[in-house]
């Protein structure tokens, strides 16, 4: 809450990976990785991304390199000489990133976690039984607790 305003503090909600935020340019990169057959390479990221976004080849480069320092890619390179190109592996699905995602949301805006938040939006607007509640509210208990 602020101080003064009374108001909910939403900083940080964009912040998914233990700490770390990830940036407009970074989830569009990592949504196209995610298309992709592993390992990727920064030139068909390009391919893809340049006629969405005209950016430079050392853009993607660059910004595939900090996902990979962010641990949400894996870097390795495809030959032994130093100018040699790398490629990347996806360290985390896009079914794992939208969970932790909805688990941070959850968290920052209902003040609790997704699956109470998911039962309770449920119980106030379905007509869902206590018992039928119950069981969602376990499946999403395992599905998040499984990451």
């Amino acid at each position: 809450m602020h101080s003064t305003t009374g108001t909910k503090d939403y900083v940080g909600v964009r912040r998914s990976l233990d700490g770390q935020s990830l940036g407009e340019l970074e989830a569009q990169i990592l949504d196209i990785v995610w298309d992709l057959e592993p390992p990727v390479t920064s030139a068909q990221v390009f391919k893809i991304m340049y006629p969405r976004r005209e950016l430079s080849y050392s853009t993607i480069m660059l910004t595939m390199a900090k996902l990979a320092r962010k641990g949400i890619l894996t870097q390795q390179k495809t030959g032994e000489k130093k100018t040699d190109a790398f490629q990347y592996i996806p360290n985390i699905s896009r079914n794992e990133m939208g969970i932790r995602l909805m688990q941070q949301v959850s968290k920052k805006v209902l003040g609790k976690p997704l699956h109470e938040a998911m039962r309770q939006l449920l119980a106030n607007n379905s007509d869902l039984s206590d018992d039928e509640l119950d069981k969602v509210e376990a499946a999403i208990k395992r599905v998040t607790h499984s990451l």
